[in-house]
């Protein structure tokens, strides 16, 4: 998993399903690329990361990381929550799983029925 992660990554969770693993990170990444702390109208946002595991490693799967619109302050159990949706659906996945995976990068609290 990478190293470079500018916020304490124990502070967000990951899931692990069978051979696939998601995790958040902070990147410093806002609304328009870096997030800008100036910017009252600005949010810093997680990103999450994609893996599969591979003859005994965890390797990064291609096309699998993307900055969401979800907070960095986002409750746990919410941020949990999409992270076992977008491990079913890497397994449940036959193709590559680029597009589907884009898909979850307009995920926002409110896809589990909270408010940021």
């Amino acid at each position: 998993m990478k190293d470079n992660h500018l916020w304490d990554e124990t502070d967000f969770p990951s899931v692990i399903q069978g051979r696939h693993l998601a995790e958040w990170v902070y990147l410093g990444e806002g609304r328009d690329g870096e997030y800008n702390p100036n910017d009252p109208d600005d949010t810093p946002l997680l990103r999450f990361d994609t893996y599969e595991f591979i003859n005994g490693d965890w390797v990064e799967i291609t096309d699998g990381s993307y900055c969401t619109a979800m907070p960095v302050g986002t409750d746990r159990d919410t941020l949990v929550w999409v992270l076992e949706r977008i491990v079913a659906d890497l397994h449940a996945c036959v193709d590559s799983p680029k597009r589907m995976l884009e898909g979850w990068s307009w995920v926002n609290p409110s896809w589990a029925g909270v408010t940021a």
